[in-house]
């Protein structure tokens, strides 16, 4: 049985995980229920202390990562792994989880020797629900609904948030605290692992602690870029501010013509927001300022942006039909030399084995915008999902918790070898410089990405070329980028943070949101009416979510 699953999708999945959407969609962490039932936030509780960071002490990486944010980076597969977990964690009992998957359904149990292979290792029969993005919140609202539950549950998958999610936790999910706080954490090392910045980024409920974060690097968006194109332009330049909005421009009108575009855009990200934004020094979706709090769609920084992007899109260097197409035609489109810049998540070793020796893939450094502004990079959340487990006796959600471990095995490890390529000889053989790479049965749909384990624990991810040991370059381009990038980087300050309103209205505030951006970058609406956007925004929930905002914010120091 095949599912027609490229070699791409495997090393994808394996090296990158599923990246958050650029669009900037529920990425404000404010997670919760409806406007009824028990108390959510954390005002007026005693806060749990996050988990005690223990990092691995592991294969030395070739570019080292920083305090700040900057990720480790590896410019070859380790040649001696190590064991992260000293003793099978399971009982031999069945574990149950529901999980989500871009990929196509894998292979049953009984004919998966990747499954199989982990369910040994792992000491359990672990059994799995796994879920497309298209369903995955009407099959856990139902799950949450009927009492049905697994045993993990992988929460607010890839940013989709759940009705009423922090209330079903509160409910029916096993409070984490007295296992995982400070240094109880100690009993689990690769839980320790996980940086605080991705605990935060999932926030606690009640003061308490629900879950166990999927984490993702805090350097996030950026101009991913053909250099090439850019070097022909006159317009690449390797740092922060050292290129004016004005040459960029020029440039980008040299890029333009003959069904060639110097930015790229499709139906979603809104014409590439989130980077322009923050170039031209707007706050990370959230302001807070003498604990009041007011959203970025609210700044003259995100006008002069608007301002910026709808002077391009009326000079032609957009695609004219942006909205018309979607991610992977806009993909394609940059593989292909059809656009210079699309702002995306930065994964440049995917880019840069997709396109093979088309072009040099980098990061455009930020331009100095018109406005004069100070460049900010916007921080991600640090998180894609967090791990739930299910109310149980304390040795049932103990057994859970070492299996969440194992699954965060990290890298240099013996285990995140097993769960991210499987089994040498069936699943991955050696390259020439020993890295594993996927054999036909892999690439044919048995792999960690259809099986998508990876979101009931994973390891702190790192930058290495999965898949193609020997192309150092383009890993010392995307650490150089994190290097420029990070000293600038704030985060959202609402991630973390309990609101009610903003859980059920943030669906409607967003495609508020998008809607007027795309019309004012189109030329459909003039700038000058964003005013009443801002009003039309706040009315609907906007300003009673930043009250909400500003008490939690208060409460948690």
């Amino acid at each position: 049985m095949t599912s027609g699953i490229s070699r791409r999708s495997v090393l994808q999945a394996i090296g990158a995980g599923t990246a958050l959407t650029a669009t900037g969609t529920a990425l404000t962490g404010c997670s919760g229920g409806g406007s009824t039932g028990a108390d959510i936030g954390n005002k007026g509780k005693k806060l749990a202390p996050w988990p005690t960071h223990l990092p691995f002490n592991g294969p030395k990486p070739n570019l080292a990562p920083t305090k700040a944010g900057v990720q480790a980076a590896y410019l070859t597969y380790p040649q001696d792994l190590v064991r992260a977990v000293a003793e099978r964690p399971g009982d031999g009992k069945k574990v149950t989880a529901v999980v989500m998957s871009y990929a196509a359904p894998p292979t049953p149990l009984a004919k998966n020797k990747l499954h199989q292979a982990l369910n040994k290792a792992l000491g359990v029969d672990l059994q799995l629900t796994i879920v497309p993005p298209d369903q995955y919140v009407a099959k856990l609202s139902t799950m949450m609904a009927s009492g049905d539950l697994p045993d993990i549950i992988s929460m607010n998958a890839g940013g989709y948030f759940l009705p009423n999610e922090a209330r079903f936790a509160l409910s029916q999910c096993a409070d984490l605290t007295e296992h995982l706080s400070g240094d109880a954490v100690r009993k689990y090392p690769n839980i320790a692992n996980i940086p605080t910045y991705s605990w935060e980024g999932m926030g606690r409920i009640q003061g308490k602690i629900y879950g166990i974060p999927i984490e993702r690097p805090l350097p996030w968006i950026g101009m991913v870029c053909n250099r090439d194109q850019l070097e022909s332009a006159g317009i690449w330049v390797p740092e922060v501010g050292g290129l004016k909005a004005a040459d960029l421009t020029k440039g980008a009108k040299q890029l333009t013509g003959k069904g060639k575009w110097a930015f790229g855009a499709a139906n979603t990200g809104e014409f590439g927001w989130l980077a322009h934004a923050a170039n031209h020094g707007a706050s990370n979706m959230w302001a807070v300022k003498d604990g009041a709090f007011s959203h970025t769609l609210e700044s003259e920084e995100l006008r002069a942006a608007l301002e910026q992007m709808a002077a391009w899109h009326k000079d032609g260097l957009y695609r004219a039909d942006a909205l018309s197409i979607d991610g992977a035609t806009s993909a394609t489109d940059m593989e292909n030399g059809k656009i210079a810049i699309k702002t995306d998540s930065v994964w440049l070793q995917d880019l840069a084995r997709r396109t093979k020796d088309k072009f040099t893939a980098d990061v455009a450094r930020p331009y100095a915008p018109a406005n004069g502004a100070e460049y900010h990079h916007w921080f991600g959340n640090g998180y894609f999902s967090y791990t739930a487990l299910k109310k149980a006796p304390k040795a049932r959600v103990e057994l859970l918790l070492r299996v969440v471990d194992f699954m965060s095995a990290p890298f240099g490890s013996k285990e995140w070898e097993l769960i991210n390529f499987g089994v040498e000889g069936t699943h991955f053989e050696r390259g020439p410089g020993g890295a594993p790479e996927p054999t036909e049965l892999s690439l044919a749909g048995e792999n960690t990405n259809t099986l998508a384990v990876k979101t009931i624990g994973a390891a702190p991810q790192v930058i290495y070329p999965y898949g193609f040991d020997g192309d150092t370059e383009v890993i010392k381009r995307h650490h150089a980028w994190q290097q420029d990038i990070v000293p600038t980087g704030i985060a959202n300050p609402a991630l973390g943070l309990r609101s009610a309103t903003w859980s059920t209205k943030a669906t409607t505030l967003d495609k508020l949101r998008a809607d007027a951006i795309n019309a004012v970058v189109t030329g459909k609406r003039p700038l000058s009416d964003w005013g009443g956007v801002v009003k039309e925004w706040r009315s609907k929930g906007g300003a009673k979510a930043a009250e909400e905002l500003a008490k939690e914010y208060e409460a948690a120091g």
